[in-house]
C-alpha cells in the first residue's frame, strides 16, 4: 500500500502541470480559464507521464487494500455496514481505470483549447465555439468517470468510520480526497498566493492521506490477529 506514495506524489506533479496559472486569470466561458494558454505543451506532456506513472503505482497499491476489505466483508454486523463496504471497494476498484482516463481528459481538454485559439488566429469566440465541440463528445464520460469513484469513496470512507465500521477516529474522516481538496480551495481563496491553481494537488493528496488511514487499518488487523493466535 505504501506505493500510494509515488503514485500520488507523480499525480500531484501532474495536477500542478495543468493547474497553474498566473494571478490575472480568469474564466473565459464555462470551464475555459484565460490561463490555459501559459500552459505549455511539455506541461501536459509531463503531467499525462505522471498520470499514467501515478495510476500504475496506484493500483498496486489499491488492489491489496481492496482484498483486505473483501476480507472483512463477513464481519460486518449488518446489511449497511456490507452495502457500504461494497461501494468504498467498488470505489477504490474503479480508481485505477478512472485515475488515468480523468487525468488523460483533463489534459486533452486544456490542449484541444491552446491548439484550437492558435489555429483560429486568436479568435476566443470561435476557439471557445469550436473546443466546446471537443468537450460535448466527452462530458458524459468525463463527470460519470469523475463522480462514479470520487462518491463511492467519499460516501463509503465517511460512512464506514462515523459507523465505526473502520476502527479510526473520526478525525479521520477529513482524509477523504474530495474533503481534502475542499480545504485546499479554502486555503487557495483564504490565502493571497501569487499565482491560481494552489488547490490543484490537494485532490491527490488526500488519497494519499486516505491510504495512510486504510494502512493503519490494516496493521490494527494484523496485530489483532497476532494477539488472538498467543492467546491460543
Amino acid at each position: 500500500m505504501l506505493w500510494i506514495i509515488p503514485g500520488m506524489l507523480l499525480a500531484m506533479v501532474g495536477d500542478y502541470c495543468m493547474g497553474i496559472e498566473p494571478k490575472d486569470s480568469y474564466a473565459i466561458s464555462g470551464m475555459i480559464s484565460s490561463g490555459w494558454l501559459t500552459i505549455a505543451d511539455w506541461r501536459i506532456a509531463l503531467s499525462n507521464i505522471g498520470g499514467l506513472i501515478g495510476t500504475a503505482c496506484y493500483t498496486v497499491a489499491a488492489l491489496p487494500f481492496a482484498a483486505f476489505l473483501k476480507f472483512l466483508l463477513p464481519g460486518c454486523k449488518d446489511k449497511w455496514d456490507r452495502r457500504l463496504l461494497k461501494l468504498y471497494i467498488a470505489g477504490l476498484i474503479l480508481g485505477v481505470m478512472c485515475f488515468l482516463y480523468f487525468h488523460l481528459a483533463c489534459g486533452t481538454l486544456i490542449h484541444n483549447y491552446n491548439v484550437i485559439f492558435e489555429a483560429a488566429g486568436g479568435n476566443t469566440n470561435l476557439a471557445v465555439a469550436l473546443w466546446n465541440r471537443t468537450y460535448m463528445v466527452q462530458i458524459v464520460p468525463y463527470w460519470v468517470t469523475f463522480f462514479a469513484f470520487e462518491l463511492a469513496v467519499l460516501i463509503g470512507w465517511i460512512a464506514l468510520i462515523w459507523r465505526g465500521t473502520f476502527a479510526l477516529k473520526k478525525a479521520w474522516i477529513l482524509a477523504s480526497p474530495l474533503i481534502v481538496a475542499g480545504i485546499g480551495y479554502l486555503a487557495e481563496l483564504l490565502i493571497p498566493w501569487p499565482f491560481n491553481g494552489f488547490v490543484s494537488g490537494f485532490e491527490s493528496f488526500g488519497w494519499m492521506l486516505m491510504f495512510f488511514g486504510g494502512r493503519k487499518l490494516v496493521l490494527q488487523e494484523i496485530e489483532k490477529r497476532g494477539e488472538g493466535v498467543k492467546k491460543a
